[in-house]
């Protein structure tokens, strides 16, 4: 898959792909049938298969004090969307000249001059333009004029109880730590990769050695103990681990982070990309009285995550 963070001076045989337009964030089971019907539609055309995203994006551009509240970080996402079968991305720069394009202006400049797209496949809802001032029926009619056509896709969703796969019900369940119900919208579990930092160094005082990672932007999960799963860069296997996530209130921590135990691991990897994927919640955040209650529960809580595994029970010591 070939990435491009511009819609201007486009190498030759770029030009003329089938487009899908949205966010993708998390690459849920919606946006891959939005994907399956782009690739069709690509096919069928003998042409790229594309999808056209902001960065930054809009949310963050408009809010930047906003919470976090993203579901992957861009390396996963771009990994995610070339297993999918995607040729070509294209990182729009959201700027304050994107901002400002009305809907007739962003299909001219962007879509029609700019990347010489064939096609356009879009959610029923997708709206665009400086104030959301195009939706589907401006885009049909748009397109139209610059022999550009475009394919509408109804939202997907399980059924009325849970309603559309979307990213806002996917946060919905991460902050509530139904993590099943997430992995189940996003088709795998939900991941968080980053680079692992060092930390206080506290857990391996009492055996529990951590890897750290920071959330960034990610949205936060509920705050607790979850069983997990990790992968080391330049690796094959996953490895199950227990994971703490929140502000670590029995040590005064303040900033949100992911600590992760890896089972039956003894190595050193800081400055290394881990990732991990969240496989069940185990028990809330909660403070504790003193360091030793905190160890206790460290033990029940490895075991816990030990026996979701299948895997031998750990001692006290």
């Amino acid at each position: 898959m070939r990435s491009f963070n511009r819609y201007t001076d486009l190498p030759k045989g770029v030009r003329g792909a089938v487009i899908a337009l949205g966010n993708f964030d998390g690459l849920h089971r919606g946006h891959q049938a939005v994907i399956a019907q782009l690739r069709k539609i690509a096919a069928d055309h003998d042409a790229p298969a594309a999808i056209g995203l902001f960065r930054p994006h809009p949310y963050r551009f408009f809010k930047p004090d906003a919470p976090p509240f993203r579901l992957m970080s861009a390396g996963l996402r771009e990994g995610i969307l070339a297993e999918l079968g995607i040729d070509l991305l294209f990182e729009l720069p959201f700027d304050d000249r994107l901002r400002d394009m009305d809907d007739e202006d962003f299909v001219d400049t962007v879509l029609h001059q700019g990347l010489g797209v064939r096609h356009v496949v879009v959610g029923e809802d997708y709206g665009f333009g400086r104030n959301r001032c195009g939706d589907v029926q401006s885009l049909k009619r748009l397109g139209a004029e610059r022999n550009i056509g475009v394919t509408t896709i109804a939202p997907v969703g399980l059924h009325d109880r849970y309603g559309k796969y979307g990213s806002t019900e996917i946060r919905k369940a991460l902050q509530q730590g139904d993590v099943f119900h997430a992995q189940h919208m996003l088709s795998r579990p939900w991941m968080v990769d980053g680079i692992v930092s060092e930390g206080q160094k506290r857990g391996r005082t009492i055996g529990f050695p951590t890897a750290n990672l920071d959330f960034g932007d990610l949205v936060r999960p509920k705050f607790g103990v979850y069983a997990v799963e990790c992968h080391i860069a330049g690796e094959s296997e996953w490895r199950p681990a227990v994971a703490n996530t929140g502000t670590r209130p029995t040590v005064d921590g303040e900033e949100a982070r992911l600590e992760v135990h890896i089972f039956d691991f003894d190595r050193d990897i800081y400055g290394q990309r881990l990732m991990v994927r969240f496989r069940s919640f185990i028990r809330d955040e909660q403070k504790f009285d003193s360091f030793e209650d905190l160890k206790q529960q460290i033990v029940r809580d490895a075991n816990g995550a030990r026996a979701i595994f299948g895997m031998p029970q750990i001692n006290a010591g």
